[in-house]
């Protein structure tokens, strides 16, 4: 290979780029890049707003493989088996059953998924903790110790499959309720601090070996506090971090990707030179750069001011990640794809995660004898799908419910301690079905929860989809909490509502860990 080809190994481009540029054929003849973004039902624009094509295109995608020089690394956020049908989020079920078998299995799913689209690798898990009550991501737990034990599951499940796996997001988000995808954002921990919770998870992580890290836009002040103007170098910038910290004070041995590089968090400047210096800092795979930039990597490892030995070491974790995904095809060393195991199991995971997390007053379980009619507020952002599934299931059962949202006054922009009354009183039961991750003030949502404060303790119920910390923030007093961690849909409802009248049991935990103590 050509010294730019060997740069360009380095490359992990989408669909978008490729068409940008002439489409496969021309495209690969021009940039032998080493890698493909994969993005299920993902379509891809140009900036005229043409469509650009999708990755779940298989013919697009094989038409890459077949005009490609290199032997492709596809990576994806995810994918699903064909014929897969259990379309649900059970991340936060993990974190609240603590059962490593359900982690394991978590792992597998993955595995199975990526396997059945020919996806190589997975950027995934994220091993980020709950530390800010506006933290944007699902993170499983607040502890260390649980995510160090739960993760390992995980990520073992996954390469088990034969497919890399991913931790991320080095060097750790959830301290900080800035989104990396809008901008640049910050761990403000001390290094005692980080050593003792993202530290060891980290540790615990390498522990099985993954086949890649991801450095995302966020800085680390505590450890890299240089920088120019004011300005500290966020992880994707930063040789001290990704270099001297990630793979030196920790040991980590696999190839570190960045975070995706046109993130608001990281495209603050010039698109080129900001891959440039990824790639300096000790980036070994570059997500979505500008193709153009190979040429200044070239350019200055020809000068000497980039050495050739970064270009070797990413070489060489690059090779690791190939080996590995390679023999495991080569010999067979995964279960072949079954979408029946993904339904059942991720079905399972999600029932041994919701969590009654309180029902002080025992009004848990109901009896349908006694519960004729139901209200449920939809506490969601505008979508009311939730609700209405809460509401057939309880038709189910016999029991008449209405959706509404029409419980505070939209005139005077205040909830009436009368309304409520008046309301209440033509129902056995209140629900307020919860399903949002902010809320935003004068929101539906934020008046809803206000008006939740007025109605009968006795017989209400809060369940919550959204935010983990919906209970301690906008709910601290609720007697009767149900935590589903999952995503609603018509079978964890369906395992709701068995879990409200008493055919099953909640045995899930909270995820934070000063309240299961």
């Amino acid at each position: 290979m050509t010294l730019r080809e060997k740069i360009l190994k380095t490359f992990l481009v989408t669909i978008r780029e490729i068409n940008s540029n002439g489409g496969p054929k021309v495209f690969f003849e021009k940039y032998p890049v080493g890698g493909l973004f994969y993005g299920e039902e993902a379509a891809f624009r140009d900036e005229s707003g043409k469509y650009m094509g999708s990755q779940f295109d298989f013919d697009t995608l094989n038409e890459c493989k077949k005009y490609s020089k290199n032997k492709l690394l596809v990576c994806a956020d995810g994918a699903r088996v064909h014929n897969q049908t259990v379309c649900i989020e059970n991340q936060r079920s993990l974190g609240a059953s603590r059962n490593l078998e359900d982690a394991y299995n978590w792992g597998k799913i993955i595995g199975m998924q990526m396997n059945d689209k020919g996806i190589d690798w997975i950027l995934g898990p994220s091993i980020d903790m709950c530390f800010d009550p506006l933290m944007y991501l699902m993170a499983i737990s607040d502890d260390p110790k649980v995510i160090g034990k739960v993760y390992r599951e995980v990520i073992k499940g996954i390469q088990d499959q034969g497919v890399c796996a991913t931790v991320k997001h080095f060097p750790g988000i959830g301290t900080n309720f800035i989104n990396m995808h809008i901008a640049p954002g910050c761990n403000n921990m001390d290094m005692e601090q980080w050593m003792e919770t993202y530290g060891y998870t980290y540790k615990e992580m390498f522990k099985e070996n993954p086949m890649s890290v991801m450095t995302t836009h966020t800085t680390l002040k505590a450890y890299d506090k240089d920088g120019e103007n004011g300005f500290i170098p966020i992880a994707t910038f930063s040789k001290k971090l990704t270099t001297d910290l990630l793979k030196g004070e920790l040991g980590f041995e696999g190839a570190v990707v960045t975070d995706a590089l046109v993130m608001g968090g990281n495209s603050v400047g010039d698109k080129i030179a900001e891959a440039v210096q990824a790639f300096k800092a000790g980036a070994d795979l570059l997500l979505w750069p500008p193709v153009e930039a190979a040429d200044v990597i070239e350019q200055q490892i020809l000068s000497g001011e980039i050495p050739m030995s970064r270009l070797e070491d990413a070489l060489n974790r690059i090779e690791k990640m190939e080996n590995f995904r390679n023999n495991a095809l080569d010999n067979k060393s995964f279960d072949t794809p079954d979408a029946n195991f993904v339904d059942s199991k991720k079905l399972e995971i999600a029932k041994n995660g919701m969590c009654m997390l309180r029902n002080d007053i025992g009004l848990l379980p109901l009896s349908e004898d006694k519960i004729n009619k139901v209200l449920i507020v939809d506490v969601t952002d505008n979508d009311t799908v939730s609700s209405n599934l809460l509401k057939e299931e309880l038709a189910k059962r016999g029991v008449e419910a209405d959706v509404r949202r029409d419980i505070f006054d939209p005139i005077s922009q205040v909830c009436w301690p009368t309304d409520a009354e008046e309301i209440q009183k033509n129902y056995d039961i209140v629900i307020f079905n919860v399903n949002a991750m902010f809320v935003a003030q004068w929101s539906d949502a934020h008046m809803l929860i206000w008006a939740s404060h007025q109605y009968d303790k006795k017989k209400k119920i809060i369940v919550n989809y959204g935010s983990p910390y919906f209970a301690t923030e906008y709910f601290p007093k609720e007697h009767t909490y149900i935590e589903m961690n999952t995503s609603p849909s018509a079978e964890t409802v369906k395992m709701l509502v068995d879990g409200l009248f008493g055919d099953t049991q909640f045995t899930g935990k909270s995820i934070f860990a000063k309240e299961c103590n």
